[in-house]
């Protein structure tokens, strides 16, 4: 039996800093009710997602030096922005040191003084070729179209189907542009 309840509204949240992210927690509790639309759960875990803390926020996992990134600039980061440890510790996410960067720049800062081989940069071509098969293209979805869709009651998965892009892509425009839900026009 499934039991869910309701909370109408924020408790204080309690961090449980199981992978010993050096963090700012009061800044961190303040970014997750920043980001978050309605009330999270009080006890929030700060755990390891691939090589980097992340915390989830209603089943999203957030890299969290990239939500305390993203509440300090009061906006939400673009594609081709990365935020940079600049000590190379990706367990500190204090905000002296964490600066937003372009990925390409990030890119190269990490990569400099490297010399690959010409087969290792055969390898990285290869990964690369088969990782453009496994995924769609980014898709540029006209608004109007996506809001007659929605008003039609399709489904996430039937938009995302229909414009040959990732059910994230279409949930991404929904909360870019709420009045897509709404009946008041833009």
């Amino acid at each position: 039996m499934v039991i869910c309840l309701i909370v109408k509204y924020q408790k204080p949240i309690v961090i449980e800093n199981t992978c010993n992210c050096i963090v700012d927690e009061t800044e961190l509790k303040n970014a997750i009710i920043w980001y978050s639309d309605k009330p999270v759960a009080r006890i929030k875990k700060i755990f390891m997602q691939g090589n980097y803390p992340a915390v989830s926020i209603h089943g999203e996992k957030i890299h969290v030096h990239r939500l305390l990134m993203m509440y300090w600039l009061k906006r939400k980061l673009d594609t081709n922005e990365h935020v940079h440890h600049k000590d190379h510790n990706k367990l500190n996410a204090l905000k002296e040191n964490l600066e937003v960067i372009a990925s390409s720049k990030h890119l190269s800062s990490h990569n400099k003084g490297k010399k690959l081989s010409k087969e290792h940069r055969k390898k990285i071509a290869e990964a690369n070729r088969r990782r453009k098969v496994k995924y769609k293209k980014r898709v540029n979805i006209d608004l109007n179209e996506l809001k007659s869709l929605l008003d039609k009651n399709w489904s996430i998965n039937r938009i995302s189907k229909y414009f040959g892009c990732d059910r994230s892509t279409i949930k991404n425009r929904i909360y870019e542009h709420p009045h897509l839900l709404g009946g008041e026009e833009q």
